[in-house]
């Protein structure tokens, strides 16, 4: 599953950037970066484009362990950890594809999608967990600055959309 779900995602990330690219007429620039604890990514940005004020699509894979608290946090069960004691650090592998642009045309919508696949492998006697998860949100059209957009999702229950999980790892 791994390996297909990295598939899909990077070759999801080609043809979108090749599509926006026709569209758009300028190119994405690309960054390359590497995770020091297990995998990388590659971040695609397009900016001061003729169709895009900004485009961004990007690809995480990252692997390693995290502690016990985020297992927690991400799985929600409490009671899976309990009386456990000192189980040490928990597998995992992450990835996913992320992408947000913002039309010049104030009158069309910004428009934000992920879709990601988490998992963790069995250890200490406790069973492996994962998931995916897509998320798409098109900003209503009036709102074209990034701190009005933020101010819409808070207030609309929408969570942010960067997995904190994985900043914390």
């Amino acid at each position: 599953m791994r390996a297909k779900f990295e598939k899909v995602i990077r070759d999801a990330q080609d043809s979108i950037c090749k599509a926006i690219e026709d569209v758009d007429g300028k190119k994405f620039h690309q960054d390359a970066w590497t995770r020091a604890d297990g995998g990388g990514g590659i971040s695609r940005v397009l900016q001061d484009g003729n169709v895009f004020e900004k485009a961004g699509v990007n690809v995480s894979v990252v692997y390693g362990s995290m502690p016990p608290e985020a297992y927690r946090a991400a799985t929600g069960n409490n009671e899976l950890l309990k009386n456990k004691g000192d189980i040490g650090r928990v597998p995992f592998f992450a990835a996913g594809i992320s992408s947000v642009m913002h039309p010049r045309n104030p009158h069309c919508p910004t428009m934000h999608f992920n879709y990601r696949y988490f998992e963790t492998e069995e250890w200490n006697g406790i069973p492996g967990s994962g998931g995916l998860e897509v998320a798409l949100i098109s900003l209503p059209a009036t709102l074209t600055r990034r701190h009005e957009a933020l101010s819409w999702r808070l207030q609309t229950g929408l969570r942010p959309s960067r997995p904190y999980l994985l900043r914390e790892i």
